[in-house]
């Protein structure tokens, strides 16, 4: 049997959608954040229906540096306390399975592919980053989980070959997956001195104009399935700092295919600010 990749999703992991929902309503003069229900949508209409082996999350919060590394570890458990957020967002307990078979997979199809550096690690001291907690709480349910870092020296055509080389070895597997793209767009925060006055996720607390700009042209190409073009607004859209370089996406639609992908995107949450950054869930049927 072949495995084959059976949906995939550009998806937001974003603090807030871990606070209580009294804490996220009060942000938002009363109303509750779409990309938390967008989540549970995702969640009860797609994944329950896709009979998912694996959640491959590409997670944009996770850098590194010389090598795309794969978490291979075979089970996960522990309490998660954000170094980023400790205020709001600690001691948060988790428990999921690894997939080290398909890491292994990965790395093996990477010896064969130039360029591509990949490793894998079993490491019981590794850290784990919320960019993969967050999504693993809102739309795990028994499904392995194979978290991916992204190299901050990785450019654009790096994230496209092991988007690549994943797909061939997800083929090699007998897996149905599905790929998760944990990160935001444009990803500049508003200054510490006036941050608390943009916690809300109305656009008007994007950082600013050129950068909601952006943002939207990108998720309209999204929308239309329109990949080789964001592909090739890399180069404008870097200067806006999207989160990971954008990895995350870009490792998601290079194992669709690449620029040749013409999947249509489906919106599954509002485009929302986060203290300055755009967020948004948008759902590639694959």
């Amino acid at each position: 049997m072949m495995g084959t990749i059976v949906g995939a999703g550009l998806v937001s992991h974003v603090p807030t959608i871990m606070l209580p929902e009294q804490e996220r309503r009060a942000l938002n003069a009363g109303r509750e954040t779409t990309l938390v229900t967008g989540l549970v949508d995702i969640r009860n209409n797609i994944l329950e229906d896709l009979d998912v082996d694996t959640l491959v999350i590409f997670d944009s919060h996770w850098h590194t540096t010389f090598d795309f590394v794969v978490d291979g570890r075979e089970h996960f458990s522990g309490l998660y306390t954000s170094d980023e957020l400790p205020r709001s967002f600690h001691d948060w307990p988790y428990e999921y399975r690894g997939d080290p078979e398909l890491a292994d997979l990965i790395a093996e199809m990477a010896a064969k592919t130039s360029g591509a550096w990949v490793y894998v690690s079993r490491s019981p001291a590794l850290p784990v980053h919320y960019g993969t907690i967050n999504l693993v709480h809102y739309l795990c349910r028994g499904e392995k989980v194979l978290s991916v870092s992204l190299p901050y020296s990785g450019e654009t055509d790096d994230f496209l070959t092991f988007g690549a080389l994943l797909r061939e070895a997800v083929e090699d597997s007998d897996r149905r997956v599905v790929l998760l793209a944990s990160g935001g767009l444009s990803h500049r925060f508003w200054p510490l001195g006036v941050i608390r006055e943009h916690e809300a996720s109305g656009l008007e607390h994007i950082v600013s104009p050129e950068a909601r700009a952006i943002d939207e042209r990108i998720i309209g190409l999204l929308v239309e399935g329109r990949h080789a073009d964001v592909i090739e607004l890399m180069p404008e859209f870097s200067a806006f700092a999207p989160e990971g370089g954008f990895g995350h996406y870009l490792m998601m639609v290079g194992a669709l295919g690449g620029r040749s992908c013409n999947i249509k995107g489906k919106k599954f949450s509002e485009y929302e600010a986060s203290v300055g950054t755009g967020q948004i869930h948008i759902w590639f049927e694959v």
